[in-house]
């Protein structure tokens, strides 16, 4: 799916571990307009994919954080980043995403691919955002939402295996009234598109089927059309 995602010279910057533990729904690297010399931190970094592309556009000058609950995934985002040969303006923190401890208004850019929606107090992440953020500075999202609602009964099933990219998923308008609400403004829908039968099977059971079940046929069936990736970027609120 990645190499839908991004372009084949982004592609050729990234090593194969990051590649093969790549499991996003955009690319935010490449609409977040990142410049040299900026900080960016990387909500929910996984292997380490937009890491590295956002440490090549910030150049030696800048600096990247790459925020992760978990351990192993930091550990491979560490492998893939010295594969890659980038050392100096990258560093790692192991926490919870609303809870990064990194100090207030100290980054430029914000970015998260397919992370958030598994979270299930968004409000809390998009505050630990906007604190981080300098006053103007910028987030660039891709996530997965539900266009409409589904069953209760079935949105339980999904929230069995959370980890699946279905089970935290909540309705578009919902969404993005909690990222308003959390301080951001002039949010700019940069793209939008109702996954594919393929697409969604795979975010389903994200990160792969050895942690995350597949759902029933049946249960994939009746969200057909109902399931949306969405990429968007807004500014921090001044003041």
């Amino acid at each position: 799916m990645e190499q839908h995602l991004y372009s084949p010279e982004e592609l050729a910057l990234v090593p194969e571990v990051a590649l093969n533990l790549s499991r996003g729904c955009g690319n935010p690297t490449g609409f977040a307009n990142i410049q040299r010399g900026e900080v960016a931190a990387d909500f929910g970094c996984g292997g380490g994919i937009d890491v590295i592309l956002a440490a090549n556009k910030v150049g030696p000058e800048g600096r990247v954080i790459g925020i992760d609950f978990a351990p192993q995934m930091i550990e491979r985002a560490r492998q893939a980043v010295a594969a890659a040969g980038l050392h100096r303006n990258i560093e790692f923190v192991i926490a919870d995403l609303d809870k990064t401890e990194l100090p207030n208004s100290s980054v430029d850019v914000v970015i998260s691919n397919c992370v958030i929606n598994l979270i299930p107090d968004k409000e809390a992440v998009y505050r630990e955002a906007s604190r981080i953020l300098k006053s103007g500075g910028r987030i660039a999202i891709s996530d997965i939402v539900l266009s409409q609602a589904i069953d209760p009964e079935l949105q339980e099933r999904f929230q069995s295996t959370w980890p699946g990219c279905l089970g935290g998923a909540i309705i578009e308008a919902d969404y993005l009234q909690i990222f308003a609400n959390a301080g951001f403004a002039r949010i700019q829908m940069v793209a939008r598109h109702l996954l594919t039968t393929v697409e969604l099977a795979a975010m389903a059971c994200c990160p792969g089927e050895e942690f995350t079940p597949a759902p029933a046929p049946e249960d994939l069936a009746a969200v057909q059309g109902k399931v949306a990736s969405i990429k968007f970027k807004a500014v921090k609120q001044l003041g």
